[in-house]
């Protein structure tokens, strides 16, 4: 009788982003992480790199937008860049790359004037109402669906990335339940 062994690969980072094995075990990694700013819209995980402006599709990638986001990263918007594994030169929960100089710094706390000024902007391009309406609404639960932020008589199209409502949060004081945190904008036009 023959008996055949294999190794289990318990590293995780070494076969990431290829098809595994049935030998593949349980295993935890670690990732590098930068926050970035869009400067296009981008989805979570489509492949990213610098170009003018902050990050995106053009250029040579060197990771992946987060993609544990549950909507796109509109321009201007910081996000998680998850730099690809086995490229980074250095790993201490402070991390070195070739395509990044220095040590990032962390995030300064998001603030009330920080959020509403966020929400300004992000109004202020989007296909909707002016501000003071949207975050009306938007605090009054009272769309037909949940899905949409809905205005009648005014032009309303686009997405609402989940970070709008962090930021209305902020603003206002108020708490919007999860289940009431409408994805698109609407109009009866």
């Amino acid at each position: 009788m023959v008996v055949q062994t294999h190794t289990v690969a318990t590293d995780a980072l070494a076969t990431l982003g290829t098809i595994i094995d049935e030998f593949a075990g349980r295993d935890a990694i670690h990732l590098a992480v930068e926050p970035v700013i869009a400067a296009e819209k981008l989805y979570p995980g489509q492949h990213v790199g610098f170009v003018d402006g902050g990050v995106g599709t053009k250029g040579d990638h060197i990771g992946v937008v987060d993609p544990f986001l549950e909507g796109f990263v509109a321009p201007g918007q910081r996000f998680w860049l998850v730099v690809y594994p086995r490229t980074i030169t250095s790993l201490r929960h402070v991390w070195e790359h070739p395509a990044f100089s220095g040590v990032s710094e962390p995030a300064v706390v998001t603030d009330k004037a920080h959020s509403e000024q966020w929400l300004r902007d992000f109004i202020a391009r989007s296909d909707c109402p002016p501000y003071e309406m949207v975050i009306t609404k938007a605090i009054s639960n009272d769309s037909w669906s949940p899905e949409y932020l809905h205005f009648d008589g005014y032009d309303a199209h686009g997405d609402i990335p989940a970070e709008f409502w962090d930021h209305v949060e902020v603003v206002t004081g108020t708490k919007i339940d999860r289940s009431a945190r409408a994805e698109y904008f609407s109009c009866s036009c």
